[in-house]
């Protein structure tokens, strides 16, 4: 035991020590923060202005005028500014882009082709330039066109909401419904989204909702994959460098394994408590900061969560940093370790794959089924605990699965290791794999 204390002590000092690990400890979290904070402040920025002329071929003034009176400074060129304010389905928060409408009419026989002909230059010349065109029979389902170099802009939707509120009005006031009474009949509702948790409902924004489990994927997937890389890397350099085959005659492979996995184990669950202790620290300063106030900004992450989260990093990281074990222990150069570790890797990358099949319905038997298969829980399984907090048994379940999984696959990495670290040359083949384990 002592031997094995002696690697570990050696592989956690030798990594925490470097300025690679100082300086990403430090620049994760703020990265982090700059995540969220930095869209919000492009965001107030705004989006740019774009120059809309609508064409209007409805042949009804109080079309236009319907329009107007839905934007925040109504006039002869319409701004549009309520963007922020009502963001659509597919609208990302905060979007803040400027239409500047101006009316232009036109004759109802003026063919598609003659207008684009006339307008389509003005667009060409300039990409904040734009029209959109309010074909003859709009009020029975004809739809508008918007024209633009640019037809991805999320922003659109605010044009195409008010455009369909407008038209929706002229509806009501040409079936003779009071003019004063159109505005609250057509008046929108949208609808608040609040989680229920042990600690009652909340309210939460739906950025809030996809951006915890999201980061929570993210992390741990990149920090499982960053340290059983380095575990690989370890074993491959004191191979290469002939430097286990002393260690050898002082230790048993399987010490040296056990310590070179929990050394460089105790080096990520030193970054990752850093990194939820920073989270807390963001979270708690910027709860204090806005108390009272209705703003978004960073989610507020509770401290059960994060401890969930370094649980499973620990598991994840043993079952996978063992089999980057193995992988390191069987090549013997950069270009083999390439291919060789292909697998693993894959493995890792899996739930990122599946990541919105558990988004869209976390509870679904699909769902539970990915979240306790093993190779997956470390992610899966922690994306669900921040959506929807499963039932305990389903988390014990996967915990122990892992655990039974890490026992086994450490057994057979034992023994591939300690033949492994001493082969040179040639790749094993699955034969000689199978050989190694029945190995006494």
């Amino acid at each position: 035991m002592k031997k094995v204390m002696v690697i570990i002590r050696r592989e956690y000092l030798t990594r925490v020590r470097t300025k690679a690990f100082v300086i990403g400890t430090i620049l994760t979290p703020l990265l982090m923060m700059a995540l969220i904070t930095v869209p919000a402040l492009l965001a107030l920025r705004g989006g740019g202005e774009r120059r809309v002329t609508v064409v209007d071929q409805s042949g009804d003034p109080g079309l236009f005028e319907a329009i107007k009176k839905r934007v925040v400074a109504p006039g002869p060129d319409a701004q549009l500014e309520d963007i922020a304010n009502q963001p659509g389905p597919r609208t990302p928060p905060g979007a803040r882009t400027k239409f500047v409408l101006t009316r232009v009419e036109v004759p109802a026989d003026k063919s598609k082709e003659e207008i684009e002909r006339e307008y389509n230059p003005a667009v060409e010349q300039d990409p904040e330039n734009a029209y959109v065109v309010l074909w003859k029979g709009i009020q029975d389902g004809v739809e508008p066109v918007y024209y633009a170099k640019n037809v991805a802009d999320f922003s659109i939707e605010s044009l195409e909401r008010t455009i369909s509120a407008a038209v929706i009005e002229r509806r009501l006031v040409q079936a003779n419904v009071d003019p004063e009474k159109v505005n609250s009949y057509t008046r929108p509702l949208n609808m608040k989204k609040s989680k229920v948790g042990p600690e009652g409902a909340s309210e939460e924004g739906e950025l809030t909702a996809f951006l915890v489990p999201y980061m929570m994927l993210v992390f741990t997937y990149l920090t499982v994959f960053m340290y059983g890389i380095a575990v690989m890397r370890g074993v491959m350099e004191e191979k290469q460098s002939r430097i286990v085959e002393v260690l050898v005659s002082s230790v048993k492979p399987s010490q040296l394994m056990m310590g070179k996995l929990v050394g460089i184990g105790l080096v990520g669950l030193t970054q990752v408590t850093i990194w939820a202790g920073s989270v807390l620290l963001i979270s708690a300063g910027f709860g204090a900061l806005m108390a009272g106030k209705s703003a978004s900004g960073p989610p507020r992450i509770p401290i059960s969560l994060l401890i969930y989260f370094v649980l499973f990093f620990v598991l994840g990281y043993f079952l996978y940093a063992t089999l980057y074990a193995v992988v390191g222990a069987i090549v013997s150069t950069e270009e083999e370790a390439q291919q060789a570790q292909a697998p693993v890797t894959i493995l890792v990358m899996l739930p990122a794959v599946l990541f919105m099949v558990l988004l869209n319905n976390p509870s679904s038997g699909t769902a539970i089924a990915l979240s306790l298969f093993p190779f997956f829980a470390s992610t899966l399984m922690m994306m669900r605990i921040a959506l929807v907090n499963p039932p305990f048994w389903q988390v014990l379940l996967s915990m122990l699965l892992m655990l039974a999984t890490i026992l086994g696959t450490v057994w057979v990495a034992g023994r591939i290791y300690r033949v492994g670290i001493l082969m040179y040359g040639k790749r094993p083949s699955l034969a000689e794999l199978g050989r190694w384990l029945r190995y006494t």
